[in-house]
């Protein structure tokens, strides 16, 4: 079994054009025969989001690191880790790092467990079905989850394996999402294991960033952030 992970992220255009840092973080990282991915969107109503963003994405990966047996815990219980580690680093100054927090863990073994909280999307391919875990959202209106705020009912969660080669696991803020229409979701998460799987890790996140970088859809000057888990063969 071969799996390969890729990420990248980029500043929207409006962000550049006003000097705003980039609110999103992504994260991607070998841990203990496996790997870890991320991707955190700091709220942009916060003054210092995008180093809660950032955090997040380590908060994660050290959790993930340190957590013994990870393959028999609930991804629940390891969001519930994430989110206190989260909160103590920024003690009662937490509103002003706010942001959201999607994860993913494999091992060698193809075992998935992903979670989010907030904006964004999850998607799966497990067993050759592919299947979106984030639920369609009604309108631009609603208010986002964060890290800080999030109960455990605020968290979605998805234990799959990796079983057959172009199954695997897809992360991205709603820079990207909410851009997506949803019959067009499956294609959009083979054309990036097409490109992993012909390619390798360096050309695809090459690759990913210029797509992203020329994005040519409505929510364009928001940052966009992505990252994947696939099975290549």
């Amino acid at each position: 079994m071969k799996l390969l992970a890729t990420a990248t992220s980029v500043v929207g255009p409006a962000h550049l054009q006003d000097n705003i840092p980039n609110q999103d973080a992504v994260l991607v990282h070998g841990i203990n025969k496996g790997m870890c991915i991320s991707v955190c969107d700091g709220l942009g109503s916060r003054k210092l989001s995008h180093k809660g963003s950032k955090q997040a994405t380590k908060v994660v990966r050290s959790v993930l690191r340190e957590m013994v047996d990870v393959a028999n815990l609930s991804p629940l219980s390891i969001s519930q880790q994430a989110q206190k580690r989260w909160l103590e680093i920024y003690n009662n100054e937490y509103l002003q790092y706010e942001t959201t927090c999607l994860w993913a863990w494999s091992n060698n073994k193809g075992q998935i467990k992903a979670a989010q909280v907030g904006d964004g999307l999850l998607l799966v391919r497990s067993h050759g079905q592919f299947s979106a875990v984030t639920p369609k959202r009604d309108g631009f209106g609603n208010q986002t989850q964060t890290l800080s705020r999030a109960k455990d009912c605020d968290w979605l969660t998805i234990e799959c394996s990796l079983t057959l080669p172009g199954d695997g696991v897809l992360l991205m803020s709603d820079g990207i999402s909410d851009d997506l229409i949803p019959e067009h979701l499956e294609a959009f998460f083979d054309a990036i294991y097409k490109q992993l799987k012909r390619t390798n890790k360096r050309r695809c996140k090459r690759w990913l960033t210029k797509e992203l970088n020329e994005w040519t859809t409505p929510r364009h000057g928001d940052d966009k952030s992505i990252a994947g888990i696939f099975r290549i063969d």
